[in-house]
């Protein structure tokens, strides 16, 4: 949508907006807005945003807060990627080959849940080879969702990221890695989940 609607300090919150995301991967809140343009008052950037919103320069989710901007213009957007699926194939005993395909997949769908809300991470070590999680391979992760027992996290443990399944005994939550040769990891003071992962993506 053209800007030229819009007040100059409706472009410059745009602006910041775009920027903040870029950089930090999420959308500013209202709180981060007032403290970045020194006003008091969350009503006062709360009218700007609303202001961008039906402007359609911005969009919000349902409970709000300002959803990622795509940068990309539509027309220069690339298609997605979609695949034919053939299947089941046999991983024990040859079965007959099916060569027609049971359905047209697109990737980005099968992986991506809530794009706005899914992010990757590049996986270090060998805590987690049991759950099939190898060294190099790209985790898909998602913020923003209640993780349950026995979910791969992405952990923040004291301060420090680290891949895991969550557990939790007496009351108590921890970590578990799964390779026996790892100790099960207590928080000294506090563990936070920063995603839940989705699945794993290996390039061979």
């Amino acid at each position: 949508m053209p800007t030229s609607t819009l007040t100059p300090h409706q472009r410059t919150v745009l602006n910041y907006i775009r920027e903040f995301q870029t950089k930090r991967g999420y959308s500013p809140s209202l709180s981060d807005l007032a403290l970045a343009f020194g006003v008091r008052s969350k009503n006062a950037v709360a009218k700007v945003v609303n202001a961008l919103a039906r402007e359609g320069q911005i969009e919000k989710d349902p409970k709000g807060r300002i959803k990622i901007i795509d940068l990309i213009p539509a027309d220069d957007r690339p298609e997605p990627m979609v695949l034919p699926l053939f299947g089941p194939i046999s991983a024990g005993v040859a079965a007959t080959a099916e060569e027609q395909a049971e359905e047209m997949l697109t990737l980005d769908n099968y992986i991506v849940g809530d794009k706005d809300s899914t992010f990757l991470l590049r996986v270090k070590g060998d805590s987690m080879i049991e759950a099939g999680i190898h060294e190099g391979d790209l985790v898909v992760a998602e913020k923003g969702q209640e993780p349950k027992i026995n979910d791969i996290v992405i952990g923040v443990l004291d301060g420090e990221f680290t891949l895991k399944r969550l557990k939790k005994n007496k009351g108590k939550y921890y970590l578990q890695a799964e390779n026996p040769e790892y100790p099960d990891m207590y928080a000294v003071e506090e563990l936070q989940i920063a995603g839940v992962v989705r699945g794993v993506i290996r390039k061979y």
